[in-house]
């Protein structure tokens, strides 16, 4: 639906641009292929992605492999409309391809009932019916009994134009694009302005055939009279009749004017700046980080996970580790992305000959979460997505310090945990669990409202058990000095080092700013981060 929405939106910059300031020039040929430029323009530029590259120095974390850390989470469904808004537009998409059909079933019927007449590469559809005269590619279909023999030359001057110009496929064209559009407004205008201009340039090169201007603009509004159209032909009369006369008596516009097609470029880039960027994380240090929590192993279960960064040595150490325990694990299609992310990849696990599970997946964009689930006792295995935002809790409180000031609620062996931080041993965490919504709410109150993380440690039986201590978390990264955030302690700016000898006990409050926020308050020298803390005092 993203797609759809930006296609959408350049239609609706190239309409604006040309009834704004193209619409009343008589560059007509030159609107035709703005039109039809903007189209193709609007289907195709959305898939042009500008890479925006962003470098970060990770913080380096202790190796977590045999922790026993368990993520799962427990989400209510509930009602969103945006769900079915799939559905909606493909039935749109059906009942306008639906329209499509009948209009030419019906033009068919009209050109293979009628009498014809090959005149060169040209063939006369003459019908007794009471229609306008339109050409459909080269069939040109008119009423003779409606016109006079210096009328009817008139009109085939004017749909022989239309056919040499192959005017059909444009309307075709705009008519596709309406099925694909059919929800957004803009489509049905600019379906309407580019037809209008097909007439304007059959009326400017007929005027230039005949002898006589005026009897053509008698002939037009002869045609005015009310009668049957056919939605997919060029029509020689349009119910904007008065401004075809209009455009007939205009001035041609000087060539200076052509300098307004120019003016929809910096729309564009303006659209690509804003909707077609994607943030590229290049990771500063050398060092393969993506083997961190890759498998993890408990009493009944293995958890493995693969995700966009894990390294190819990575999974052939995976299926290393696997096939000592019995297990098969086979990759297939492994595709990267030009920054090495993985986009494609298929995943078969099997034991020994039974207890087979594949996964494939496929999409040009990085990979998320695979968690490959082995429960032991019966070698059942599961592989699906794993939520990224309760993967990456699960390795932040297996580090050493957490940090709590966070609006989730914290609980510990059934204990809620009001401190601002503590600090668990690794080796005694045996399981974390996420509660969002609803779940969250019902088992902890409105307290839980942003969610709930319960960690079960090995030894929760002990009362006075020193794997969770409560305290004040220290702050320990090492940042180089031209990536360091800008620092203000009660208002005062301070050096980022100042930090390291700062009583945590007498911290009031802690505030991080970041990109946009941070310059916007700051300026320039905020583009690295701004930390605002109040002390107590």
């Amino acid at each position: 639906m993203e797609y759809l929405l930006k296609v959408s939106a350049l239609l609706a910059i190239f309409y604006v641009s040309y009834k704004v300031f193209l619409q009343r020039d008589t560059f007509f040929n030159e609107n035709r292929w703005f039109l039809i430029l903007g189209i193709v323009t609007a289907f195709v530029l959305p898939f042009l992605v500008i890479p925006i590259y962003i470098e970060y120095t990770p913080v380096d974390v202790p190796n977590f492999n045999n922790i026993p850390t368990e993520v799962s989470e427990n989400i209510e469904a509930s009602f969103n409309i945006l769900d079915y808004l799939p559905i909606i537009y493909l039935l749109g998409v059906i009942g306008f391809s639906i329209r499509f059909v009948i209009q030419l079933t019906s033009l068919s019927l009209v050109i293979s009932k009628s009498k014809k007449e090959k005149h060169g590469k040209y063939t006369y559809i003459k019908t007794d019916k009471n229609i306008s005269p339109f050409s459909f590619f080269n069939w040109i279909v008119f009423n003779p009994n409606n016109f006079n023999n210096t009328e009817l030359e008139q009109i085939l001057i004017h749909e022989k134009i239309h056919s040499n110009q192959k005017h059909s496929i444009d309307v075709l064209l705009t008519q596709l694009s309406c099925i694909a559009l059919w929800f957004n407004p803009f489509i049905w205008f600019y379906n309407k302005a580019l037809k209008q201009n097909l007439e304007f340039i059959a009326d400017n090169e007929t005027q230039h055939q005949i002898d006589c201007k005026k009897t053509y603009q008698i002939t037009l509004l002869k045609t005015s009279l009310p009668s049957h159209q056919m939605a997919l032909t060029n029509n020689f009369h349009t119910s904007l009749i008065k401004k075809r006369i209009v455009m007939l008596h205009k001035s041609k516009s000087k060539k200076i004017s052509l300098f307004k097609y120019a003016i929809v470029l910096p729309l564009l880039t303006l659209f690509l700046m804003s909707f077609n960027t994607e943030e590229v994380i290049i990771n500063s240090k050398t060092e393969d980080v993506s083997n961190i929590n890759n498998l993890t192993t408990s009493e009944d279960k293995l958890n493995l996970y693969i995700h966009k960064e894990t390294t190819d040595n990575t999974i052939e150490k995976l299926k290393s580790d696997l096939a000592q325990k019995g297990y098969s694990l086979k990759i297939g299609k492994l595709r990267r992305n030009k920054n090495n992310l993985i986009t494609d990849i298929k995943i078969s696990v099997s034991y020994k000959a039974s207890h087979s599970t594949s996964y494939s997946s496929n999409s040009s964009a990085p990979i998320k979460t695979i968690n490959i689930i082995i429960d032991k006792s019966d070698h059942s295995i599961t592989i699906k997505n794993s939520n990224d935002e309760n993967l990456k809790i699960g390795l932040e409180i297996t580090k050493a310090q957490v940090l709590t000031d966070t609006d989730r609620l914290y609980i510990i062996d059934g204990k809620i945990i009001e401190e601002k931080g503590f600090t668990l041993q690794e080796d005694n965490v045996k399981s974390i669990n996420v509660l969002k919504g609803k779940s969250a709410i019902d088992k902890y109150g409105e307290k839980a409202k942003n969610g709930a993380i319960e960690i079960t440690t090995k030894n929760n039986n002990q009362k006075n058990s020193d794997s969770v201590q409560t305290k004040k978390t220290q702050h320990k990264l090492e940042i180089a000095k031209d990536k360091q955030p800008l620092v203000y302690v009660d208002n005062e700016e301070v050096n980022y080092e100042d930090l390291k000898n700062l009583d945590t006990e007498n911290i009031e409050s802690m505030n991080v700013l970041k990109n946009k926020n941070a310059t916007d308050k700051y300026g320039d020298k905020g583009k690295n981060g701004v930390i605002e803390i109040t002390t107590k005092k």
